[in-house]
């Protein structure tokens, strides 16, 4: 799309800036030398990590840029195991490290099963910024449009918004309650649960102004994007985004062979059954793949589309907030997209969009820079936030080390 149009479009939906075009990848080079000729290669065989999938041939700064940086964060984590997927200059590698599960003497590879967690809401603003793109919606309708009836709370006379929610500052708690006992935590709260509960909430503060970290509000967006659609929510996800693409891991209803491949999670909220998640399908219920994770990140760096100018725009300024709330895990947020964060750039790490996630079992990050063509992943199967930040630290660093320009 062309840089005006992307620029218009975005501006419709109040006032974003596009991301600058990138350019396209440079040619291939042959890497067919077999002794290792890296540290990452070395450290590969000295410590038995085998890797996973990895994009052939692989740019030489790319693997002396993880290899080493992969094992480093791996050994910090104290997970089981650990996947890492980066993309640099339109290649990518997807590294596994340690275990599938503790004592499994299975490395994890690019076909593991993971846990998204709250990556998932990321996937929900492109799916909203391909709905507004294409006219099924509109960032600013609101959610009592698509409520059916159900009385949703406003502050004032302010209702709550599609833009709100998709930006975490609808005025919504983190979450509905305490988890009923006989529940999982991605199979609660269902619909009629949350749409039984929502005209009983009373609003703090005036929607779109305080941005405040919600789960809920990601699944009351996702129920007024099918509402809209006329489809089931899981339908417009995979019509609009994972098969499209080829992401045939993505997933919120894992089959038998998925769930075979599942990893298996440890530490906070335990090792969680593999099973339906359409419940939190907006807010954290996704499953997917080193490999699937690849091309995502590959899409969102390479690919000119409506709904990528829409859901990485910044609708929401930090600095124009009374309070942001819940954000900085990346470092200091500042600024929301549809779903995204966006950590401005610092010392010699560039702007970022990013997104992290973690409960049952598993902690996720994914990260990149816009116009740099550079990203990456993390994922392991330890939920533990006290060594996350090191995590987030080394996938930053890592990027920082191949944005230089």
């Amino acid at each position: 799309m062309p840089r005006l149009a992307a620029f218009l479009l975005a501006l419709a939906a109040l006032g974003a800036a596009p991301l600058v075009a990138r350019a396209d990848p440079p040619a291939a080079k042959p890497d067919d030398a077999t002794a290792p000729r890296t540290r990452a290669e070395a450290v590969e065989q000295a410590t038995g990590q085998a890797s996973g999938q990895k994009t052939a041939p692989v740019d030489p700064l790319l693997e002396e840029a993880t290899g080493l940086s992969g094992y480093v964060m791996f050994r910090e984590s104290g997970a089981p195991g650990l996947v890492l997927g980066v993309v640099h200059n339109g290649e990518g590698t997807v590294l596994g490290y340690g275990e599938t599960a503790p004592d499994s003497k299975k490395t994890p590879d690019g076909r593991s099963l993971f846990r998204l967690n709250s990556i998932t809401k990321a996937f929900a603003g492109e799916v909203l910024g391909s709905l507004a793109a294409d006219g099924t919606l509109r960032l600013t309708a609101t959610l009592q449009h698509y409520a059916g009836g159900v009385h949703v709370p406003t502050y004032t006379g302010r209702p709550i918004t599609l833009l709100d929610l998709a930006t975490y500052s609808a005025a919504l708690p983190r979450e509905m309650g305490d988890i009923p006992k006989d529940a999982w935590a991605r199979g609660w709260p269902s619909r009629a649960d949350r749409w039984k509960w929502l005209p009983t909430y009373e609003l703090p503060w005036t929607p779109g102004t305080v941005a405040s970290y919600s789960n809920i509000g990601f699944d009351f967006l996702t129920d007024a994007m099918a509402t809209a659609a006329g489809k089931p929510y899981a339908t417009l996800l995979a019509d609009r985004v994972t098969h499209r693409l080829g992401m045939t891991d993505t997933t919120l209803t894992p089959d038998a062979d998925q769930c075979a491949r599942l990893m298996t999670g440890t530490g906070l909220g335990g090792n969680g059954p593999c099973a339906d998640a359409t419940a939190t399908e907006g807010s954290g219920g996704l499953y997917s793949t080193g490999d699937d994770m690849l091309i995502w990140l590959r899409h969102n760096l390479e690919d000119d589309t409506p709904a990528l100018a829409l859901s990485h725009a910044i609708y929401r300024q930090r600095q124009a907030m009374p309070a942001a709330i819940g954000f900085d895990e990346a470092g200091q947020m500042g600024g929301l997209g549809l779903g995204w964060v966006m950590v401005p750039a610092s010392g010699a790490t560039p702007m970022l969009l990013a997104k992290s996630g973690g409960g049952v079992g598993f902690m996720s990050y994914i990260a990149f820079a816009p116009g740099r063509d550079v990203g990456a992943f993390v994922v392991v199967n330890r939920a533990d936030f006290g060594m996350f930040a090191s995590l987030i630290h080394g996938v930053n660093g890592m990027i920082a080390s191949l944005a230089t320009r």
